[in-house]
């Protein structure tokens, strides 16, 4: 069998499709239904990194049912004494989720959250996932300062033993940095909730496909252009009108992109560097001189029109699209923030109320007041708040006050930036809100 084991912070490829070659496309799902999980008696008696009194059973249950209303997906929990994940070559065809101490090693100097230890048939298929949460890292399910979400926690991991990896979008339960409590000096709670990336991933894969539709796509680079290639650039789709973000995917090294899972309706495709906000090597871009290269290329939009997606069909914004050959891009966000706080997780935010937000990276100082946007036209930005901030980073800060309106629905949005120049660039579900 093969192994892969991911994440919060493990480079990974193309979020919930494989590339096999410019032919097709290779997911790896399961082909099992139900899917059987069997809880450790390490969570009903768990170590002491995790809050005394905190509810790790039902932390667990509700991550799998989030994941069960996404698509057609259908858990069969069992008990098991057992409290190692399976070793890295051999697996016990058992599917384990684990906080006990002994998986430590697992995690060597990683400080990441949680790990999801996947098996694979010779066909591509999965057999089995065992997921840990990392012993040296404190968790709890009431928002206490400083710990883990549980349930952010297994949600993301479950999402990895269902064969999705890591997202570009920012708001994503499976964008890979997982804040702690106390982030931005507010319960880290949002991505125990699946976002409309996550869900068109899990239906990308579980989905009927006579309900669901997709884009599809090539970039291919102008001769001259800034990059070699456009391996590790991120193409995200947005709902035509409410500018929810609703898709991501990460191109392939021949410039292949997929976009799968969507309901009907009318998507923008926009296309940019993947190294950014979320490093290229942390959602699925190989890490090479070429791929560092993709930073250069500006921020483009694929389809100026509305693309209309329908059920069971694959439609394309442009089957082979060129990139335009633009000067090399200078806007490079790097950094989000709140309260005060930068950090690089989604800024939670709520309808009908007025916040300070900060944006910081390389560029940032030529942004112009009239430059600042939201996708939402629900969202309003106040263009004469634009200041500078001094922060203890190497590159500007800038804030901006923002006003999301009581009509806003829930969803992720982005945040546009545009230098007096006129280059563009996108925070891709920057800005969360939830019910």
């Amino acid at each position: 069998m093969m192994v892969l084991l991911l994440g919060a912070t493990l480079p990974a490829t193309a979020y919930s499709l494989h590339y096999h070659d410019a032919s097709g496309i290779v997911a790896r799902r399961w082909l099992t239904n139900p899917i059987i999980v069997a809880f450790s008696r390490s969570l009903s008696s768990p170590p002491p990194n995790i809050k005394a009194g905190s509810d790790v059973v039902g932390a667990a249950q509700r991550a799998l049912q989030h994941w069960a209303a996404a698509a057609n997906i259908k858990f069969l929990e069992t008990r098991s004494s057992a409290t190692s994940i399976s070793p890295p070559n051999t697996g016990d065809g058992i599917s384990l989720i684990t906080v006990a101490t002994d998986n430590l090693a697992a995690f060597g100097s990683s400080h990441s959250p949680g790990r999801t230890r996947v098996f694979y048939d010779s066909g591509g298929a999965i057999v089995e996932a065992d997921i840990a949460l990392n012993p040296a890292e404190t968790f709890s399910s009431d928002g206490t300062a400083g710990t883990y979400d549980l349930e952010s926690t297994f949600t993301h991991e479950v999402g990895h033993l269902l064969g999705l990896e890591h997202s570009a979008v920012i708001g994503a339960t499976m964008q890979p940095r997982q804040a702690k409590n106390g982030v931005y000096g507010l319960p880290a709670i949002t991505q125990r909730a699946l976002c409309a990336d996550d869900i068109a991933g899990a239906r990308s894969l579980y989905g009927a496909a006579a309900e669901i539709g997709s884009i599809s796509g090539k970039l291919l680079m102008s001769r001259g252009a800034a990059a070699a290639n456009s391996a590790g650039l991120m193409v995200f789709a947005e709902e035509f009108g409410s500018g929810k973000v609703v898709a991501g995917a990460i191109a392939s090294a021949s410039g292949d992109y997929q976009l799968g899972g969507l309901a009907p309706g009318s998507y923008r495709l926009i296309a940019q560097s993947a190294n950014g906000l979320l490093a290229g090597t942390d959602i699925g871009a190989a890490e090479s001189e070429s791929v560092a290269s993709t930073s250069l290329v500006r921020t483009f939009e694929i389809s100026r029109a509305p693309l209309v997606v329908k059920t069971g069909v694959n439609s394309s914004a442009a089957p082979v699209f060129l990139l335009p050959n633009d000067p090399p891009a200078t806007i490079h966000p790097r950094m989000i923030g709140l309260n005060a706080e930068l950090s690089t997780v989604a800024l939670p935010l709520e309808a009908g109320k007025t916040f300070t937000i900060y944006v910081g990276g390389e560029g940032l100082d030529q942004i112009a007041e009239s430059g600042i946007s939201a996708s939402s036209p629900l969202i309003r930005i106040v263009p004469q708040t634009l200041s500078s901030e001094e922060f203890a980073t190497p590159y500007p800060v800038i804030s901006f006050q923002v006003t999301v309106g009581t009509d806003t629905a829930a969803g992720d949005y982005s945040i546009r930036l545009q230098s007096v120049s006129g280059e563009r660039s996108y925070l891709a579900g920057a800005i969360t809100i939830r019910p």
